[in-house]
């Protein structure tokens, strides 16, 4: 019997196109959208990590209190080093430090990004190998081996796949390291340090102990461990915070009222992050987006069902039961579910491929997704309950006992129409919902949008970024750099040039700042430019001047230059202007400028103002940005190097607009994103908000027709409509912020999500949802009554 019914709905559904096209259309779209958002929740949220004992390894991420204030994100390398060598609570633990350089013994001389590890990184995570070992316990901390382990990808692009390659040496920066093993295909390194690709594993080869390397807090040191066992995270944090602070405390240049800790993490919180909100806004997005594709979908199988009615009767005449009733709608929904789970799965699976790269900015672990079991199956499970929604709805909606007597029905108003209050709970669920998912949306979206329309704060139109490699040099970096100032500004297309150590987009480096009495003051955000970097890159010089021209490398002016932000909280409306600062205890120097705030984008929701600046010194790192009519060309820059010196070589070239562009590219996709799921939900809501309305208005045509022809005019005809119409839309409206409130306090109270709302979320939201309502009321009505009413009524 099943395979009958089957049979005829096939039969049914190919009289259908529009209606078949319809529904495909609806459910492929949405199911898609869900399928990869059901992806992203599953890799970011539930997967498990692919390492043995991943839920028991942690991160030991470190705290630094500074005047009561406490941040987290940054080690020191001596601690590190004493967590290390810990016996009490740490069973093992592996040391990492981010590391990267140049392979200079292959022609293009390309940059490995790596960590430097020790041994116990390779045990703990099980690395597989597709070539050679991994470290040994000859290669750790302080044994002053030069070796390392490259990956799958890496042994591929730059050693062209040699197997031969295992135990040969390599030139990395100035240095000769042995690569001893080439990691499987498979291995992805975990993604303490956020998400990017590794290129190879280098160890320790420098001097590490309880007491050498207190001087520089980073967020580029970390290390992974394994507790003892009873030993909680709790009890690690307290006691080796303790150890750590009086390490810290014991030396002769601490800072008062600054202190130290350890903040250990579970390693899956570490990597996820604050992307889990990310991640379960989308799902709570797509999943709103499924309830009022799903409710447009039964507006439509409601009115097939009236349609069948006399069908259904004539099978109740004949015997059928109830069931029977349901098995036939059953059927045709099933059919059409299941081919829109298909068409939905092929564009989840294009999307995937599509947005894999992108999403990388905003989620871990995007390297594997991938139509995988868990999504396809939770694909067709949510397939065959929603075709399960849709038979039930709309065979209880023509009820089994009134069946009988539409075969003995017949005349004017006898036919088989949806109930009012069915019309009127189709539209409140979809206004509802829509209303919902754009207040939450939106709320999304525009702090996205506001960063990308921000104000970087400098002019970064044909601004160039050069960063320079000196090779082997190790002296006179000075004369080096102010050498190829001057050969890059000779260039024809090249307006300018300023030396520095990073772009104002990359001044990611923070340091310590004290008052002259050597109080610290907190620890900031610092960059190192010359005497002309400022008014090359068009930042306002708000109060006093730029620094003075460095002439002498062994004299560097005593110099300050603070942002309006650091100045404001440090020196409140007095003048900075001739005020001491220190960047180092016992150091002092005297602000001379104070520069406009610069808006650097980044992963967080707010904007690290507060900056400091420091005469540019040359080291055996040193950049330039430049100001050039057009593009300037790659090869031209690496002439006009080579001129100076043979050594010299580009490491990083980029012009500031590119950089930018990337650094907005995760701010962007969260507005595509949001934006693609605010169109697709006000689209199905309109549509479906139509289709019902419109439906109404045709039941009602006959009553219509009637006040036109005895006078009424048509505005009031559309007037009486649209009050009846608009009902339980505003009902709807005030529903979808009821559900958007409630969204919002189990976000923000149960799963600790940082939401913010804006009053003028509502004042965007609100306004297009009944707009797009009142359309959707409007258009049936205007169709029916711009019409000769005589054919309404002749219709009848």
């Amino acid at each position: 019997m099943i395979k009958e019914e089957f049979k005829l709905a096939v039969s049914s559904l190919l009289r259908l196109p529009g209606f078949s096209l319809t529904v495909i259309t609806t459910l492929a779209v949405t199911l898609a959208a869900l399928a990869v958002v059901l992806n992203i929740n599953y890799l970011v949220l539930t997967k498990p990590l692919p390492y043995p004992n991943a839920d028991k390894i942690v991160v030991t991420d470190q705290s630094e209190t500074i005047n009561g204030e406490t941040q987290y994100g940054f080690q020191i390398l001596s601690a590190q080093y004493h967590i290390y060598k810990d016996e009490q609570y740490i069973e093992q633990m592996a040391l990492m430090s981010l590391f990267g350089a140049k392979l200079r013994d292959l022609p293009d001389t390309p940059y490995l990004d790596g960590v430097r590890v020790t041994p116990e990184y390779f045990t703990m995570l099980d690395v597989p190998m597709h070539l050679g070992r991994a470290f040994n316990q000859q290669e750790t901390i302080n044994d002053k081996q030069r070796v390392l382990v490259l990956s799958f990808e890496a042994w591929q692009t730059h050693f062209g796949a040699d197997p031969k390659v295992i135990g040969t040496y390599t030139a990395i920066a100035n240095d000769k390291y042995q690569i001893i093993g080439v990691t499987a295909s498979h291995f992805n390194a975990p993604e303490v340090f956020g998400n990017f690709s590794m290129h190879a594993w280098f160890s320790f080869d420098q001097e590490i102990s309880r007491t050498s390397s207190w001087g520089s807090i980073t967020g580029g040191v970390n290390g992974i461990a394994i507790l003892k066992n009873g030993v909680s995270i709790e009890q690690a944090n307290s006691a080796l915070s303790e150890q750590i602070n009086e390490l810290y405390q014991s030396r002769d240049d601490v800072a008062a009222n600054t202190a130290i800790g350890a903040r250990f993490v579970p390693i899956k919180q570490k990597i996820v992050a604050d992307s889990g909100e990310m991640a379960l806004l989308l799902l709570a997005g797509v999943i709103t987006l499924l309830f009022i594709a799903v409710t447009n979908i039964c507006n439509l199988f409601l009115s097939r069902a009236v349609q069948k009615k006399r069908v259904m009767a004539i099978q109740a005449a004949l015997g059928a039961k109830t069931q029977h009733i349901f098995l036939g709608m059953f059927s045709e929904a099933l059919l059409l579910s299941m081919l829109a789970c298909i068409f939905g799965l092929l564009i989840a699976g294009w999307s995937m491929v599509w947005l894999a790269s992108d999403l990388q900015y905003m989620f871990p672990r995007m390297q594997h997704l991938t139509l995988d079991p868990v999504t396809i199956s939770a694909s067709f499970a949510v397939s065959v309950f929603v075709s399960i929604v849709m038979a039930k709805l709309a065979s209880q909606q023509v009820p089994y006992q009134q069946l009988n007597q539409t075969l003995q029905s017949s005349g004017k108003g006898t036919g088989a129409q949806i109930s009012s209050l069915t019309r009127n709970v189709l539209v409140a669920l979809q206004v509802g919902l829509a209303t919902a998912l754009l207040l939450g949306a939106t709320t999304v979206l525009s702090p996205a949008i506001n960063k990308l329309v921000k104000d970087v704060g400098f002019n970064a139109n044909n601004v160039n970024y050069l960063r320079v490699d000196t090779g082997n040099l190790n002296e006179g970096f000075h004369d080096v750099a102010q050498q190829v100032k001057s050969q890059l500004k000779s260039l024809p297309l090249v307006e300018d040039v300023a030396l520095t150590r990073a772009s104002p987009l990359q001044m990611g480096w923070e340091n310590y700042l004290y008052d002259e009495s050597n109080e610290m003051l907190g620890i900031v955000s610092v960059g190192f430019f010359d005497e002309n970097s400022f008014s090359l890159l068009g930042m306002l010089m708000i109060e006093g001047r730029s620094f003075s021209s460095l002439q002498d490398p062994e004299n560097t002016p005593q110099e300050i230059i603070i942002s309006k932000a650091l100045a404001e909280r440090l020196f409140k409306s007095e003048s900075a202007i001739g005020k001491t600062l220190q960047a180092a205890p016992n150091e002092p120097l005297t602000v001379v400028g104070v520069v406009d705030n610069v808006y650097v984008p980044d992963n967080r929701d707010s904007y690290a103002e507060e900056r400091y600046y420091l005469p540019f010194t040359a080291g055996a790192r040193f950049a330039l940005t430049f100001k050039s009519k057009s593009q300037v060309d790659r090869a031209q820059l690496l002439e006009a190097l080579k001129e100076v010196n043979p050594q010299l070589s580009i490491a990083y070239f980029e012009t500031l607009d590119n950089m930018l562009t990337a650094r907005l590219r995760a701010s962007k996709l969260v507005a595509i994103l949001t934006m693609s799921l605010i169109i697709l939900a006000l689209s199905l809501a309109a549509a479906g908000i139509y289709g019902v309305l419109s439906y109404s208005v045709q039941m009602r045509r006959y009553e219509l027709g009637i006040h036109l022809s005895l006078g009424a005019h048509t505005g009031q005809v559309i007037k009486l409509v649209l009050m009846q119409s608009m009902q339980p839309v505003v009902f709807g409206v005030l529903l979808g912020g009821v559900l958007a409130g409630i969204g919002y306090l189990i976000g923000t109270r149960l799963l600790a999500m940082q939401i913010t709302g804006e009053i003028s979320v509502l004042l965007l939201a609100i306004p297009i949802m009944v707009v797009i309502s009142v359309l959707a009321c409007y258009l049936p009505v205007r169709s029916v009554v711009s019409s000769d009413p005589l054919k309404a009524l002749r219709n009848e």
